[in-house]
């Protein structure tokens, strides 16, 4: 294991990765907000025989390209259903790739001199892996992970044209292919970061005059022309309404007046703070120490390049997505691989500080605060709201709890012995994935506060005990429009007006109402006494009879 460690450190890293987060994507239900959207939607295409216009409840959906669906749609004829563990490679494979990638990138670059040592090359694809959007995202269903993998694999072919390696007809080619998909997985953003990272790297090169050997004709005529084929599909799948909407009302209404996802222009200079934790600090103060030194000489022309290169992407990509009125924190992850692909080409060539160790420090005590104080809140009972989530106190939960805050420990006295960022970031980054792999085993309990899973087969069960068609009703349930992938039927919803619900005439009916709701109206609970719910989660499920004439 210790010489494929050596010889492997990013595959090393993917492998832990995978076999730390796999029981996760296993065990776990898909989450109600988009994911059991995106399964909605694979169901209405295949139903519906469209590959390129997409309906979500039968209304058009055009917020999307097609290729993440595509893949959805694929994998569900594969296996005969929507299988979690298959899907959700959609999301990890994508990440190993960026990691394998971005390792070799570095090491390439570095040349035969100053090529960063395993433990170098290790400690970097776990930052990377471990960073907390970043992790996050290989597990749950987006798009964002495989646009980010095009991005970078874009940029990777333009860096190769532009120093000289491989195949220059090859890379000539695949650079705006590569950018294609990247739009074709998301949308504007993935055609708008290769592109203006490569313009403002050339300027800052002084070779305004190159940008044409690298984005000329060649490049825009193969964009352009698969381009035109995916609009044409969707021309003839969804007609000219659907294409004006997925060209304008999805791109230059976003970006300009947002009607999703509006925030202000300093959105992201917080948000980078928390989705690169826990090395937000050490990332960002060593972009900054870089950028101020006005992105040094040092280094030969291969690794200078991609340390410029990296310094391009990341502002430029920064402030693009600050000027677009919609934001997401997620919109932020093309910019990780190249942020945290900084260190390692720096390591060597700056001189252990302060603020080095306590760019560290800060987050190692933040893990052992988090762990130390999640389990005196747990053993002296201090936060009652945590008395509904009877899972919160199993003994996985403890263990991984005190691995945090174990990792936490190990940093910092690795950050005080050793005066440098590898061994630290591989103790908080191992005992991250670890305490993924231990509270894993508390999903099947924790499913009923993540999805719908078992709240829609409960529902199914209590209809077929009863006599007649049964329609399923929900109230004050979050985003319930996409239950008909499990209950294969539609829903009336009544959102959270009660009174229309007590007012309509329904037949006999599954009720399905959030728990508080009940107490909440006075109403609705004289209309349910009596009744016996069955509790998933936070959900009260009722069995209703016929229509009765509300009360004076």
């Amino acid at each position: 294991m210790k010489k494929f460690i050596e010889n492997h450190p990013a595959a090393a890293a993917v492998m832990l990765m995978f076999i730390t987060l796999f029981p996760l994507m296993a065990l776990r239900d898909f989450t109600p907000a988009n994911e059991l959207r995106y399964l909605n939607i694979t169901d209405e295409a295949l139903a519906g025989g469209h590959f390129f216009a997409f309906t979500s409840q039968g209304e058009p959906y055009a917020d999307k390209p097609p290729l993440y669906f595509w893949l959805m749609m694929l994998l569900k004829t594969i296996f005969g259903g929507h299988s979690m563990p298959a899907l959700s490679m959609l999301s990890f494979i994508p990440a190993a790739v960026m990691m394998t990638v971005m390792d070799r990138w570095a090491v390439s670059a570095s040349g035969t001199t100053g090529r960063p040592d395993f433990l170098t090359r290790f400690a970097s694809s776990l930052m990377l892996g471990t960073s907390a959007l970043f992790l996050g995202t290989s597990v749950f269903l987006r798009m964002d992970m495989l646009m980010c993998m095009f991005i970078v694999l874009a940029l990777h072919s333009f860096y190769k044209l532009y120093t000289g390696q491989g195949n220059r007809k090859v890379q000539g080619i695949l650079l705006p292919v590569y950018i294609f998909l990247a739009l074709f997985t998301k949308g504007p953003v993935g055609l708008l970061v290769p592109p203006v990272s490569i313009i403002v790297f050339l300027v800052r090169e002084g070779k305004i005059r190159d940008i044409g050997k690298y984005l000329g004709w060649k490049t825009w005529g193969i964009l352009v022309l698969l381009c035109a084929l995916w609009f044409a599909g969707v021309w003839f799948d969804g007609g000219r309404e659907y294409l004006e909407n997925l060209l304008f009302h999805q791109t230059l209404d976003r970006a300009v007046d947002a009607f999703h996802h509006k925030e202000p222009f300093w959105y992201y200079a917080v948000a980078i703070w928390y989705v690169l934790a826990p090395y937000s600090i050490l990332l960002v103060l060593a972009f900054f120490s870089e950028f101020t030194r006005g992105i040094s000489d040092s280094g030969n022309f291969r690794e200078r390049s991609m340390r410029r290169l990296s310094v391009s992407v990341t502002a430029c990509t920064f402030i693009m997505l600050s000027a677009f009125s919609s934001k997401l924190s997620i919109y932020l992850l093309p910019i990780f691989p190249f942020m945290v692909y900084m260190l390692p080409l720096l390591s060597g060539k700056f001189r252990w500080r302060a603020w080095h160790t306590l760019s560290l420090m800060i987050p190692a005590s933040v893990f052992v605060v988090a762990g130390a104080g999640g389990i005196a809140v747990l053993v002296t009972r201090c936060v009652p709201a945590l008395e509904a989530y009877g899972f919160a106190w199993s003994p996985y939960v403890f263990v991984a709890l005190s691995l945090l805050a174990a990792g936490g420990i190990l940093g910092m006295i690795l950050v005080l012995k050793s005066r440098s960022w590898q061994l630290p970031v591989i103790s908080l980054a191992v005992s991250v994935l670890a305490a993924a792999a231990v509270v894993s085993a508390v999903i099947p309990q924790a499913n009923d506060y993540i999805g719908y899973r078992n709240v829609c087969r409960t529902a199914a069960e209590m209809a077929s005990g009863s006599p007649g068609k049964t329609v399923y009703v929900t109230l004050s349930v979050f985003r319930p429009d996409n239950m008909d992938v499990y209950l294969h039927e539609d829903i009336i919803d009544f959102g959270k007006d009660t009174g229309s619900y007590l007012d309509a005439g329904l037949g006999s009916h599954v009720l399905i109402v959030k728990t508080s709701a009940v107490s909440d109206d006075s109403g609705l609970h004289d209309r349910l006494q009596g009744l016996n719910p069955v509790q998933v989660g936070e959900y009260s499920l009722y069995l209703m009879p016929g229509h009765q004439e509300p009360q004076p």
